[in-house]
């Protein structure tokens, strides 16, 4: 695996992505004061074993990034992207959708009972090294402007008691097959944050994620932009496995 860690100024453009099986890890070039150190990035799909031009359905998708800091917990994550290999494709197909608005503030237990059949992914989150910890769920939410939308309900905790609950909405670009999230400002930084999206059937023959292993090999690319303008990019691979075609 090769990794190029880069610092660039994006000013409101960002771009995050994910990578499979490998752990990326990044340090940032710039002056020895800033507070971002590094970062850590791994994703995991699974069964890696594909028909090299079908695409099969995944199993679980699981990704966590943890972002290394020198206190206080500045600059804080604007944006991010996930970015995916052509081998990979979403398809939402006819899965239940939930509106952001019955979901947004509420605890999980509520946005599960507001909107059954949408949920099929769960997570961790920790911000500012444990000051505050979060528990993810994902749901399918309504398009926007013909991108379908992942939405990132986080129940956060102090300590063992629960405080609040935020939603984050993650816009699909097919085209460009990516995943954008934007961060909302908060004052604090998510250090620590883990998903894993499972097995979710959207139609008679499609499910959520499906991928195929066309050359053998994975690769995911990984950018956090961050609200002075910095960024880190990490790139990684997984192999796959091509399984015998059906005989037609």
């Amino acid at each position: 695996m090769s990794m190029q860690p880069r610092r660039r100024n994006l000013g409101k453009r960002s771009v995050i992505g994910s990578a499979v099986g490998v752990i990326g890890s990044l340090v940032i070039a710039g002056p020895a004061t800033a507070a971002v150190n590094g970062q850590t990035y791994k994703v995991q799909a699974t069964p890696a074993k594909q028909d090299k031009n079908v695409r099969g359905p995944v199993g679980a998708f699981s990704t966590s990034i943890d972002t290394a800091y020198t206190p206080p917990f500045t600059p804080a994550g604007t944006q991010v992207v996930l970015t995916y290999p052509k081998d990979f494709r979403f398809t939402p197909g006819n899965a239940p959708v939930c509106p952001t608005s019955l979901i947004s503030t509420v605890p999980e237990a509520q946005a599960d009972a507001a909107c059954p059949g949408a949920k099929h992914g769960s997570g961790t989150a920790t911000i500012n090294n444990g000051l505050l910890t979060g528990k993810v769920a994902a749901y399918r939410g309504t398009p926007v402007n013909g991108q379908d939308v992942l939405l990132l309900h986080v129940d956060i905790f102090a300590g063992s008691t629960y405080t609040f609950t935020t939603t984050l909405a993650g816009l699909f670009n097919r085209a460009a097959n990516t995943l954008t999230v934007a961060i909302p400002p908060t004052g604090t930084a998510i250090t620590h944050f883990d998903l894993t999206l499972t097995k979710f059937r959207t139609g008679k023959k499609t499910f959520f994620i499906m991928a195929r292993c066309k050359k053998k090999k994975w690769l995911f690319s990984e950018t956090t932009s961050f609200n002075d303008g910095s960024s880190i990019t990490a790139t990684s691979t997984q192999n796959c496995k091509q399984k015998k075609s059906k005989k037609k």
